[in-house]
């Protein structure tokens, strides 16, 4: 066997779904990423536009001095959904239903580091989306597959549910075809788009038209990005498109005919965690103390107790769940972030527009407590936003 091949057997014995590696040269990815910075469609993630950033993603030479090869593997994570879950809980991109993909994924490449180092007498650095890569550009240079228009990359053998990973190696590493643990060949290379066709199923179903044109999406209008990066109010406007997402989005994916090949995941740490008692209302009861203790192995960590709870709010808003009520009106009248009393605010004022026409005592019963909490809020709050959402939302009741 060739050091190559010796290297795929292994990275696929330590439990990736498939391997593949690129040889390094310039990526033509590079020229589409500087114009979407140019267009400001990164949002607030103003580090991607830091001059260190666009460097190392332009020269992959600044993170491992010498590399030659990028060593790309991918892991599937489950494709499918529990409705009673979502129910309960709102909906959570698949990828972060259970433990921490970071996690996972930097034990096995940490594994396959090492190995590379000290069976190939190679210099190795592994990044589990954690560095200034441009890892979907490497993964279709590879052979993992290609960029759909959504700007995701698709596999004919595997969909798109899988997560990706890459470690630098300081040596050529030739010769070898990609193939997944189940010994299939994935599809050769392919321009952007070219197994997409003339499908634009991901561009027309996106709720909020996130994805401006084929390999164009903007991030600012992205649930994925709102519900997880941005970290100040969510624009009314886009508000009622997020429906009850509350941690990232799957819904371009979802809708991806090439899904109907996706393969369940063989990694039990992936699949989604059943957080039994909890339900959206009970989330606002969070303090940060205890945000930290349910969610301290979760991707959910990232958006912050304020950040996740604000899309709590927003989803309990669009589900117009009366029964609701009595929670945001305690978050609107206690939480200690304004961010999560703006948010309490414009659902109590979603849950009584959608009680118009009700029987008046139903509506008054489950608003009651709402009417005096945005009263309150829109006399006494300390912050201008939450005064300025309560008059709003009281606006809509009367």
């Amino acid at each position: 066997m060739t050091d190559a091949e010796r290297l795929r057997a292994h990275a696929l014995a330590l439990g990736f779904d498939a391997v593949a590696i690129a040889p390094v040269a310039p990526l033509a990815a590079q020229a589409h990423y500087e114009r979407w910075l140019a267009q400001g469609r990164h949002g607030d993630m103003a580090w991607l536009a830091s001059p260190q950033h666009r460097a190392r993603r332009a020269d992959v030479a600044l993170l491992l001095p010498g590399v030659r090869s990028v060593v790309c593997v991918a892991l599937h994570h489950p494709p499918d959904r529990d409705a009673a879950r979502d129910a309960r809980l709102g909906r959570i991109a698949r990828y972060a239903a259970g433990e921490d993909y970071h996690r996972i994924l930097d034990e096995r490449l940490g594994v396959l580091e090492r190995w590379i180092e000290a069976e190939l007498g190679a210099r190795a650095l592994a990044y589990a989306d954690t560095g200034a890569l441009l890892e979907r550009a490497w993964a279709e240079r590879a052979g993992l597959g290609w960029t759909g228009k959504h700007a995701g990359l698709i596999s004919r053998e595997r969909g798109s549910w899988f997560l990706l990973g890459e470690v630098l190696v300081d040596r050529e590493l030739p010769g070898v075809p990609a193939v997944g643990a189940t010994g299939a060949a994935p599809a050769a290379s392919a321009a952007p788009g070219q197994h997409c066709g003339t499908c634009t199923r991901c561009i027309d179903f996106c709720p909020t038209q996130a994805i401006v044109a084929p390999f164009e999406v903007d991030a600012r209008r992205c649930i994925s990005y709102l519900t997880i990066e941005h970290e100040g109010a969510i624009p009314r406007a886009l508000r009622p498109l997020i429906g009850d997402w509350v941690f990232g989005c799957d819904v371009c994916q979802d809708v991806c005919p090439w899904n109907r090949f996706a393969i369940a995941s063989r990694e039990s740490r992936l699949h989604a965690r059943g957080l039994d008692g909890w339900s959206l209302s009970r989330f606002l009861s969070l303090d940060d103390a205890a945000f930290e203790r349910l969610f301290a192995s979760s991707p959910i960590r990232r958006a912050g107790r304020a950040g996740f709870l604000r899309n709590v709010c927003v989803a309990l808003g669009n589900r117009a769940d009366r029964s609701a009520a009595h929670a945001l009106a305690t978050a609107l009248r206690a939480d200690r972030a304004p961010l999560v009393r703006e948010h309490a605010a414009w659902a109590l004022g979603e849950i009584a527009a959608a009680a118009r026409g009700l029987p008046r005592t139903d509506a008054l019963l489950a608003l009651d407590s709402a009417v005096d909490a945005l009263q309150c809020a829109a006399r006494d709050d300390a912050n201008m936003e939450v005064r300025e959402a309560s008059r709003v939302a009281l606006q809509r009741i009367r």
